[in-house]
């Protein structure tokens, strides 16, 4: 009782101090302008002075202002904040409590209650809401309402039940419009009431009553902690839910009016949905674009989302002709989903408190609206409360027929519906705001003959009412009878378990406070008063084994890797792209419910690693460029991945011990303790050792890559560091604010400019020092290495993607740049060659088909030159020849001389080494030659070896250097 007298108390001296505020502003706000005019006339006329003073008058009556409208929004935000603070722990939901106040401010208004103690202004602001235009209901509340449910979801968790929910949103509307409208005519046949009403009628009337707004449902689903799923699925049907049916119900109102438009109507149908989605993706997508060219200023970034919202539902709406309310589900989902690493880390906190508030203030006056239009526009009669009662009981029939038909595909579809799940969804189907709009547009055409649009209005307004007074204040009590709320005992004992860790630190608390000497006089009874103790949770719980305490503790540290990952990505230490990557696979590994290791990732290195397509796609034409840069962008994603998988894993091995406290209420047995950490450290341990492993591999195969993306860590780090400095600064007052906020524009600027670096740009594949760094090729001037590269080809290939075939025809010379490859013949392993070796020199030179598969072991990217290249730069730089027949030589002696007795016992780096200070010969004579060397290999052409009468062919290492050769013959020359 207080709180209500408390309550009524606010709103009377609210409304006094608005009465005298608007008296006065009443009587004095419109002093003529043009007063000093009319006194300077009137010294020359009397007749002149009237004419004004009637111009006065007029003219005062011309601006006044209806502050009706203003005055109701601030008397329901009043109301609306009293009732949240008075009534937060009340038996009520919320919304229901102020749909109540609405029927009684209603009330007062309709009886004259209000004028008759002149509260003539509260009479006027109530009448305006009374009367509301119902396309401001839609245009006005809709589009917060709708953005902040599909902003607010979590994505992993809608994508699994975005099947259940079009199939209760499409055909399950479908089939309770059917219900519900043969019903009507049902009654219509008994001879009930609704004598006027047609089956198109009744059609509209199902339409509208379908349209289910479970906010009050959804608010205590969350209170009670249950399960996300079902929350989730709930909101999304709703959602999905209201697009549905303001499309279904335009169709069937424009046959009802004459104003159909002609043509298949599942066509039309299709046309506005899909049309709705494409305007909200279109703005969703303009909308990111612009954003992440913003950083870190809230103002921008927020009104940006603020006007995309409405800008969809009007542009859909009024422009195309579409569904406005499934083009802000896109937006809003576009925006939870990319849009969430889009908006800059700092911003991201207040655009997610900004949409609350707004959603919180149009849930607060669209529920005292729908109060008091359904107490000042709605009249009933005995028969009328006869037909409400058997409609409310035929759309339960109708929502229990729908899941009925639909829960064996349910329960098979995403994450399924339990049985009970599915009576909740059934008695959870609420009807609010968007069913009384719609009746509204009904009630106000007089195209339809005014009593049966008065019974529609009427039926639709006292079954919102209904469900939301009598499904929305059971609910609870529903959810709690069918378990759906019960904690399991592993949450009860954990949670007391940190109940007695908080009590314990705060009994040590009060034993330091004691020595303090501004404290030592406290009442240390009175102050162990304010102790928390395990009474703060009721539930006691039952014995558990040491499994279900293994399964909750994954859970929790699944969820710590991923907070982990998104305080890496808030610090700028993981990229956009990569706190995705990761984040949707704990989602993944969440699903499971931690009923499988840590380890078992499903190949976490394939979500890590370049898709195969790439190799392929980077040939076309047109937008290869793009797929090689998709490449780079690929690897270097790759290497943030694994880098960020690793760190998480490391806090995770250190949080394990706390995370594992608690495993019972008693004393836990010792033994069964440690093999349960045991356990859980070999998970984390293995994944740490396959990100470490990946993170070698790469930066062996790719350095570059690596130090780009150390760099920009390391700047962002040291960034970073510079803002704590300026905080502790601005703290010690060694920095005034107006220097505080100069000295952060410059870091922000930096912060900005860090952020818009692209890694392609950094990505220095080092073209030329690879040639620099390969025998042969390290002799061709810098002149022509650069025309070499300008007229050649870089391409990407993928982990085990094909590059050449053995005995295929080759037109091109290839250069590793970064990455191994893998050379075969007859399908047999011959060897491994990484960046800066060649392959296809050799085949060059011969004029031969290639003599190897050669195949890519991890990501490698390739300077491809073609033979074509070769022959127009020779004729420019014919030295350039020389290097590459060398080049074309080391290939085939390091494959010839790895098999020798004398060398086969050195690395292919040694082995490599040697052959780089090999010298070149190339014999155009029969003549005889004798070279200074340890060993010669025939590379190209015939010779015949001194004081042997064998011709030898190429390739071939000769027994001895004095040689007659045969033809054009090419020698290496080994030191």
């Amino acid at each position: 009782m207080r709180r209500i007298l408390l309550l009524l108390t606010v709103l009377m001296g609210v409304s006094l101090i608005t009465n005298g505020a608007v008296s006065i502003y009443t009587t004095n706000t419109t002093l003529p302008t043009n007063e000093h005019t009319s006194i300077t006339q009137s010294q020359n006329s009397k007749d002149t002075l009237d004419k004004e003073e009637v111009l006065s008058e007029s003219s005062h009556e011309k601006h006044s202002i209806n502050l009706a409208p203003l005055f109701f929004i601030i008397l329901s935000l009043f109301i609306g904040t009293a009732t949240r603070h008075l009534f937060r722990k009340g038996p009520l939901p919320y919304t229901i409590l102020l749909l109540i106040f609405g029927l009684i401010l209603g009330a007062l208004a309709r009886f004259d209650i209000l004028n008759t103690f002149n509260f003539n202004l509260i009479a006027d602001s109530i009448n305006w809401a009374g009367n509301i235009d119902p396309h401001l209901i839609l245009y006005l509340f809709l589009p917060t309402l709708i953005f902040e449910a599909a902003y607010s979801l979590h994505i992993h968790t809608f994508k699994k039940s975005l099947g259940n929910a079009v199939i209760l949103a499409v055909p399950g509307i479908m089939v309770a419009i059917l219900i519900t409208s043969a019903a009507i005519m049902l009654m219509k046949s008994f001879g009930i009431g609704l004598n006027q009403w047609t089956f198109l009628l009744a059609l509209l009337f199902g339409t509208i009553i379908s349209a289910t707004d479970p906010v009050a449902v959804v608010a205590i689903l969350k209170e009670v902690g249950a399960s996300k799923r079902l929350s989730t699925i709930t909101e999304s049907e709703s959602m999905l839910n209201d697009g549905t049916a303001i499309v279904i119900f335009m169709a069937i109102f424009g046959l009802i009016t004459g104003e159909a438009a002609n043509g298949n109507a599942f066509i039309e149908f299709l046309r506005v949905s899909l049309g709705g989605v494409l305007v909200g993706a279109i703005i969703g997508w303009g909308i990111l674009s612009w954003i992440k060219r913003v950083f870190n200023d809230a103002l921008i970034e927020i009104t940006v989302v603020i006007g995309a919202a409405y800008l969809s539902f009007f542009l859909a709406e009024s422009i195309f002709h579409v569904s406005g309310v499934i083009a802000v589900v896109t937006l809003g989902i576009s925006m939870a989903g990319p849009g969430k690493t889009k908006v800059s880390p700092s911003v991201t906190h207040f655009l997610h408190e900004f949409w609350e508030l707004a959603a919180f203030i149009a849930n607060t006056l669209i529920f005292i609206i729908v109060g008091v239009v359904i107490a000042l526009q709605v009249n009933y009669t005995i028969s009328d409360l006869i037909i409400l009662i058997l409609a409310y009981i035929t759309i339960h029939i109708a929502r229990l027929g729908t899941i009925y038909i639909f829960y064996p595909l349910m329960k098979k579809i995403g994450y399924g519906i339990s049985f009970k799940d599915s009576i909740v969804l059934w008695w959870g189907g609420l009807r609010g705001a968007v069913a009384l709009a719609l009746a509204l547009i009904v009630a106000i055409d007089s195209r339809i003959p005014i009593e049966p649009r008065n019974q529609l209005l009427s039926l639709t307004a006292g079954i919102v009412l209904l469900t939301s007074l009598i499904n929305a204040t059971t609910v609870r009590w529903l959810i709690d009878k069918l378990g759906l709320s019960k904690v399991d005992n592993i949450k009860i004992s954990l949670m007391k378990q940190s109940l007695l860790q908080v009590k314990l630190s705060g009994e040590k608390e009060i034993e330091k406070l004691k020595s303090n000497r501004y404290m030592s006089g406290a009442d240390w009874k009175r102050v162990s008063d304010f102790l928390i103790d395990n009474s703060l949770t009721e539930e006691t719980p039952e014995s558990f084994d040491i499994n279900d305490a293994l399964i909750e503790t994954r859970k929790r540290l699944l969820q710590k890797e991923k907070e982990s990952y998104w305080r890496q990505f808030n610090m700028g230490m993981l990229s956009s792209d990569g706190v995705h990557l990761l984040s949707d696979q704990i989602d993944v590994l969440l699903d499971f419910g931690g009923k499988i290791p840590l380890s078992e990732r499903q190949d976490i290195e394939k979500v890590w690693k370049a898709p195969k397509t790439i190799s392929k796609l980077q040939n076309l034409p047109l937008i290869g460029k793009i797929w090689k840069r998709r490449f780079i962008n690929r690897l270097t994603l790759s290497y943030d991945c694994a880098r960020a998988f690793v760190a998480a894993q490391e806090e995770n091995l250190k949080s394990l011990s706390s995370l594992a406290i608690g495993l019972s209420i008693g004393e836990p047995d010792d033994t069964s303790n440690n093999d349960f950490l045991s356990v859980l450290e070999d998970e984390i341990n293995a994944n740490r050792l396959t990100g470490q492993t990946f993170l070698r591999n790469l930066k062996e195969k790719y350095p570059d890559i690596r130090t780009n993306i150390e760099t920009l860590l390391a700047s962002r780090s040291l960034l970073n560091q510079q803002e704590e400095m300026i905080e502790k600064l601005k703290k010690q007052g060694r920095l005034e604010p107006d220097e505080v906020t100069q000295i952060q524009s410059k870091v922000q600027n930096l912060l900005k400019r860090l952020t818009d670096t692209s890694t392609e740009k950094y990505t220095n594949l080092k073209v030329a020092e690879t040639i620099k760094n390969t025998p042969g090729l390290d002799k061709i001037s810098n002149e022509a290495a650069k025309q070499l590269i300008a007229k050649s080809q870089i391409k990407f290939f993928p982990e085990g993607a094909v590059i050449l075939k053995e005995k295929s025809s080759s037109k091109s010379v290839f250069l590793i740049i970064n990455g191994t490859i893998n050379y075969y013949s007859n399908q047999k392993l011959l060897g491994v060659k990484e960046s800066c070796n060649t392959f296809g020199f050799y085949e060059w030179l011969t004029s031969s088909k290639i003599r190897h598969t050669v195949r890519a072991e991890t990501p490698v990217s390739i300077l491809i030159i073609s033979y074509s290249t070769i022959n127009s730069l020779s004729k420019k730089y014919p030295e350039i020849l020389n290097p590459f027949k060398f080049t074309a030589s080391t290939e085939i002696a390091l494959e010839l001389l790895k098999n020798n007795e004398t060398y086969k016992n050195l690395t292919s780096r040694k082995l490599r080494k040697i052959i780089s200070n090999a010298q070149l010969e190339i014999i155009n004579d029969e003549e005889k030659h004798r070279f200074e060397g340890s060993s010669c290999i025939l590379v190209k052409g015939e010779a015949i070896v001194e004081n042997e009468e064998t011709l030898s062919h190429a390739p071939a290492i000769l027994s001895e250097c004095n040689v007659r050769c045969k033809n054009d013959s090419i020698i290496l020359v080994m030191p």
